[in-house]
């Protein structure tokens, strides 16, 4: 019979953990993704839980065929569960006007998202809420003593979770999509159900007590301090779940696999507790008097594991875990222990109650319902005040004192104090002693100096520095400065230990040409819409665009909003703009609750393998985009397919491409790649209206420097128009909400990375642009024409940035060599030089303010090369020289210079210095050859 309904268990474990993942993410398409909704969808669905706790603690044990209930609950379960599942995305269109009349209202709106969900959620997480008191009430019945009948249904229930959370994640969904999901675990209870049933019908179970003694007597002092514990150890636990997600974030890819295995962990401690101490009570009843002494080693355990973590990243070599197994490691050592330790307390604490209650289902009810409400204020009180107000490492110190106070009530709780042995007294004395040393000697500042300090040693190699720190609701965030001779060359936005965007060169390229494009080929646009701020490069360029009469910017972070104040001089922030209107909500809900329309609508959200972010790739997603757009509006879409493999880059593209016909692409920098679409197709402008920007005196020093030396250089960028990008997109099934994991966690490897090189090759591009129907739609003539050449300077730079991924690795002086003779950019040699044109607006600044050294003469020498002064670019590295004789390859920019600026016999003399001094094998050719063309005269 125990094993029977253990197994039984397991299965309804699985299906409620399915259940519970596939209603939190269709939920997120509905009424958003921000932290917000996330806590109130959670809240209600632990309020169903507790309901269904509370209807059992107090009808169960009345009830003559716990069994048949029970059986009759997963029934309800599985058909309430799957019917949800299928609902959420009806629910899209039918809610949306409702939500819409109160979109500016966040307390009406939040409430409404509060009590719809609850509503939703109210019969399947009321079920599932009762099974557990019905069936320890089963188990008990059929001569089972309660405590290791509490303790084996909790174990294995929670066992079955686990499964339910890894094979979700990592086979179910991939291969049954959302719906196929759902209906799996619908089976699996069913077949629970069905188990039950049966097993109902061939075992004698002790009829249920009489009306009368199912009364419950008043609960005593003993009692309710009993219940004080349970909550609070459920409050504890899960705030400490909030908290620990989040510090392992610093150290781990934030994507939904990661997010399964640490929650599998929390699981797998609390039900291999719960095994453990149905064990030990059924070896000694009274295991239960040892409960203080468990929660003060849970308290310690809890400082211990965060104390000692840095040991684990040492251990196994994983400053930042990308692999599941390293995910894995990390979790185990800092979740396991202390959700072991609940997993017993929770069960030993049901044993106690049972002495104070009686009955065995009004026992459990009262337990969970207890556990249950702790855990729910337990996990918003994470969220919304512990990580926002004291930050990781004073939650930490927190949430170890609340179990000090677990166990001085469940001291408090036990019944003969005076009869406890001395041993026992001597241990809790010891016990007390130990966790008060380790509250008390808690290592405050060792976030700062050791967690925070390894997320910024990762960037330590580019020469940048940790500047400003802030731990808030939705993330840890991190700003990295890099300088240049006492200014600000570059920032990085480092968002729970990942780089979510900067200010470098390449990264501003392509999020401003999020702009720069569309106001080119539409310059009349009023209005434009930007989901997700990063840095607020795209946000900047839509404010320095004069004719938009409205800007929108949709960020879920109000906290990332607030500390990109420090990449922009006063007054130049693009949030102080008075028509920009921002808005803190998810972009996807934003989208289904506005009424307007927008011009422009452009989007650089996170990664798109980052956890809920596929949401924001979907054909429903584009599909919302394209019904915000004004007609003949545009949206311009970052697809960074370096990031994905083969499969994924076909599916967003396909789905992309479904709902813009007229969809292209173009490459911003490198394989950051640009998705455009229009609604309704776009007007052919003039030549004069689309090079207005390179003659704005705002807009034109920007998008210059970016690369864009001319309005013909745009042309360019061109991968391929709606024949090509279906091509590309092949068979592949677009990537759609029911079937999310079509955006793979793979990387992609390198035969891919080589392939999406190749659709950037430039020659073939410069023919597609030739005889592309959109191009000759959208370009003036003239401007098609005179852009032909400038394929040849892209070409360049794509082979000169392409070898940032590992591809086509080419010497910089042979390219250089190409760049400074074949074309006549000035931007394209300083970056081959691993320069910019913002680092030389730094060192003119310097030199304004009367500064030298020799990397300014250095960095003013390669300036010259690119604006090809050759004897003035010789005349800066030979001063150089003269100050660092180590400088790297000085000698080969000064014979480039010298041979490019006719000056054989001066060049003969530079290379006969540095000979014996071996170049590269990969560069030798060319060096031969330029020394053939540069002898003396």
């Amino acid at each position: 019979m125990a094993a029977a309904l253990c197994s039984i268990f397991f299965l309804s474990g699985a299906a409620g953990l399915l259940f519970q993942t596939l209603w939190f993410r269709q939920a997120g398409l509905v009424f958003g993704n921000s932290v917000w909704t996330s806590s109130l969808v959670l809240a209600s669905f632990m309020g169903g839980l507790a309901l269904g706790n509370g209807l059992a603690a107090r009808r169960g044990d009345r009830l003559p065929r716990p069994l048949r209930v029970y059986a009759a609950l997963e029934a309800a379960i599985a058909a309430t569960g799957l019917g949800l599942v299928l609902l959420f995305p009806l629910l899209t269109g039918w809610l949306a006007p409702l939500l819409r009349s109160v979109a500016a209202q966040p307390w009406t709106l939040n409430g409404l998202r509060l009590g719809i969900g609850f509503v939703l959620l109210l019969v399947p997480a009321t079920a599932m809420g009762a099974t557990l008191p019905l069936l320890v009430t089963a188990l008990f019945r059929v001569g089972t003593d309660f405590g290791r009948a509490l303790g084996r249904l909790y174990g294995w229930n929670t066992l079955g979770a686990v499964a339910g959370a890894l094979a979700g994640e990592l086979v179910l969904i991939e291969r049954l999509g959302v719906r196929g999901t759902g209906a799996f675990a619908a089976a699996l209870d069913l077949v629970a159900a069905a188990a039950a049933f049966a097993l109902a019908s061939r075992v004698a179970i002790t009829p249920a007590v009489p009306p009368a003694a199912a009364e419950r007597a008043p609960l005593g002092a003993r009692g309710r301090l009993l219940l004080l514990a349970a909550a609070l150890c459920g409050g504890a636990l899960l705030a400490l779940e909030v908290v620990w997600f989040r510090f392992l974030q610093l150290f781990a890819i934030g994507n939904s696999l990661t997010f399964a295995i640490m929650l599998a962990v929390v699981l797998m401690g609390i039900a291999l507790g719960g095994l453990l101490a149905a064990a030990w009570v059924g070896a000694r009843p009274n295991a239960h008097r040892w409960l203080p002494e468990l929660a003060l080693g849970a308290g310690a355990l809890t400082v211990l594991s965060y104390v000692r973590f840095d040991s684990a990243l040492a251990l196994y070599g994983a400053d930042y875990a990308s692999v599941p197994s390293l995910v894995l490691a990390l979790s185990l050592w800092l979740m396991l222990p202390t959700c072991f330790a609940s997993g017993v307390l929770f069960t030993l604490v049901g044993r106690a109650l049972k002495d104070e209650m009686g009955l065995e289902t009004a026992t459990t009810g009262m337990l969970t319902l207890a556990n249950t409400g702790g855990a729910t204020a337990g996990a918003l009180a994470g969220g919304f005040v512990l990580l926002p107000g004291l930050g990781v490492e004073r939650s930490f110190f927190a949430l170890s004192v609340a179990y000090g106070l677990v166990a001085l009530a469940l001291a408090l709780s036990l019944r003969e104090p005076a009869s406890r042995r001395r041993g026992q007294r001597r241990v809790l004395a010891g016990a007390a002693a130990v966790y008060a040393l380790f509250v008390a000697l808690f290592p405050f500042g060792l976030m700062d100096r050791v967690y925070l300090a390894r997320v910024a040693r990762r960037f330590a190699s580019e020469g940048s520095r940790q500047t400003a720190v802030r731990e808030g609701l939705t993330e840890t965030i991190q700003y990295l400065r890099q300088d240049l001779l006492g200014e600000a060359k570059s920032w990085r936005l480092v968002t729970n230990g990942f780089s979510m965007s900067g200010t470098g060169f390449y990264a501003e390229r392509y999020m401003k040409l999020y702009v720069y494009w569309p106001v080119a080929v539409r310059p009349a646009m009023k209005s434009a819409l930007v989901i997700s701020f990063g840095v607020g490069s795209t946000a900047k360029a839509l404010a320095d665009t004069r004719a938009l009469e409205t800007i929108d910017v949709v960020d879920t972070s109000r906290d990332v909003l607030e500390m990109s104040r420090a990449v922009f001089p006063p007054g130049e922030h693009p949030l102080d703009d008075p028509r920009v209107r921002v808005h803190i909500e998810d972009g996807r809900f934003f989208l289904l609750t506005s009424d307007r329309r927008f011009d422009l609508i452009t989007g650089d959200p996170p990664p798109p393998r980052n956890a809920g972010i596929v949401n924001l790739y979907s054909q429903e997603y584009f599909s919302l985009i394209r019904d915000r757009l004004a007609e003949g509006g545009l949206v311009t879409y970052w697809l960074p397919v370096f990031q994905l493999d083969l499969a994924s880059t076909r599916s967003v593209l396909r789905g992309f491409c479904n709902v813009f016909p007229d969809c292209s692409l173009w490459t911003g920098a490198g394989l950051n790649w640009i998705m455009v679409g229009s609604r309704g197709g776009v007007a052919p402008v003039s030549e004069d209206d689309f090079t207005r920007q390179w003659r704005d005196p705002g807009v034109s020093p920007v998008v210059r420097a970016l690369g864009f030396e001319s309005p013909e250089s745009l042309g360019a960028l061109f991968v391929g128009d709606a024949a090509f990008a279906r091509g590309f997109a092949g068979e592949a099934p677009p990537l759609v909400d029911d079937h999310p994991h079509r955006l793979s966690r793979r990387f992609p490897d390198m035969e891919t990375l080589g392939l999406y090189a190749g659709a950037i090759e430039a020659e073939a591009a410069r023919e597609r642009f030739r005889a592309s129907p959109l191009i000759r739609a959208l370009w003036p003539e003239g401007l098609r024409e005179r852009g032909l050449p400038l394929f040849e300077e892209q070409r360049i730079f794509n082979e000169n940035y392409i070898t940032t991924y590992g591809l086509r690795p080419r010497d910089k002086f042979p390219l250089l060599h190409e760049a400074l003779t074949r074309t006549r950019a000035y931007v394209l040699p300083l970056l081959i030089m691993g320069s910019s044109p913002a680092e030389q607006a730094i060192v003119e600044r310097a030199v304004a303010r009367g500064m030298s050294a020799p990397a300014i003469d250095y960095l003013l020498g390669v300036q010259a090369l690119a604006l090809r002064n050759y004897r003035e670019a010789d005349r800066r590295f030979a001063l150089t020289q003269e100050q660092e004789p180590g400088f790297e390859r000085l000698d080969d920019f000064r014979e480039l210079a010298l041979c490019l600026a006719g000056e054989g016999e001066a060049a003969s003399a530079v290379r006969e210095r540095r000979r014996g001094r071996p170049r590269p094998a990969a560069e030798r050719e060319f060096w031969a050859g330029l020394e053939a063309g540069c002898r003396p005269r």
